[in-house]
């Protein structure tokens, strides 16, 4: 017999936020690896991308909705900027979590720290800037509404 589960014993989790700064844990995968064992550089940027989705999400904005544009006001982010800076590598079924902090809040823009640490330690460090734009892709002033939610 099969056991019924509730759907939020079964879902993702989005991590959490302490002090402004979100973390997402991860677990390595065979996929993100080359053919030894660490990880291919590039997944490091897909890795922070999932955790700044998960910060969005844990903060209430809503990017599914967003990307509908159902109103003026709905706007979307889009990476126009990336500095990393790589310290160390993951292999293969590494524990990992990822930290996120808005260090910076633009009329048009969001500039986030992100780490991705191994047992405390720092593999990459990175800045990403995101430009907040609407349904036309030009850039927009991020609404109030959003930016309050950040609590700089």
């Amino acid at each position: 017999m099969i056991k019924k589960l509730k759907m939020t014993e079964i879902l993702p989790q989005s991590g959490f936020i302490k002090e402004n700064i979100h973390y997402f844990p991860l677990r390595v995968y065979y996929e993100d690896t080359d053919i030894g064992g660490v990880v291919y550089y590039a997944n490091y940027l897909k890795f922070m991308e999932r955790a700044r989705s998960e910060m969005l999400r844990k903060l209430g904005i809503d990017q599914k909705r967003m990307l509908e544009y159902n109103n003026l006001d709905d706007v979307s982010f889009v990476v126009r900027h990336a500095e990393l800076d790589f310290k160390g590598s993951a292999r293969y079924d590494d524990c990992l979590v990822i930290t996120t902090q808005v260090i910076k809040l633009g009329g048009a823009s969001i500039v986030m720290k992100q780490n991705v640490l191994k047992d405390g330690t720092s593999l990459v460090e990175s800045i990403i800037k995101a430009a907040v734009i609407g349904q036309d892709g030009r850039a927009k002033r991020l609404p109030k509404a959003i930016a309050q939610k950040f609590k700089l």
